[in-house]
């Protein structure tokens, strides 16, 4: 019985310098871990440069009943063999709309394009 008591007894010391001993409040400036909120910038994206479209000139020649004639002599006396490629007014205009349409996009795309660059370049 009594070795029974001591051993409780030794068992309860060592518990308790288990416990008192990782609950020092003795600590020291070096190991206090402080906390500070930096803002760090975003790195620029790295975007290649677009090439620039270089538009390569085209004539159009209007062709009637009237002048198919002089016009197909005119392309003949150049060398180079006449090809009909034709269109309806209506084609036509549709064609001139689709190409509006096309460079409202694009500029659009430029202002959204530019609105991401300030943003990323502020």
């Amino acid at each position: 019985m009594v070795k029974n008591s001591i051993l409780n007894v030794l068992f309860c010391l060592t518990l308790i310098l288990t416990i008192s001993a990782c609950s020092t409040n003795d600590i020291g400036p070096e190991s206090r871990i402080e906390i500070r909120e930096v803002p760090i910038d975003r790195p620029a994206p790295i975007v290649p440069v677009v090439d620039q479209v270089q538009a390569r000139d085209v004539k159009w020649i209007v062709i009637t009943q009237e002048n198919y004639q002089e016009v197909f002599a005119q392309i003949q006396s150049t060398g180079s063999e006449p090809v009909l490629i034709g269109l309806t007014t209506s084609e036509y205009e549709n064609l001139s709309l689709n190409i509006s349409d096309l460079r409202a996009l694009i500029q659009q795309q430029n202002i959204v394009i530019g609105i991401y660059q300030q943003s990323y370049n502020r």
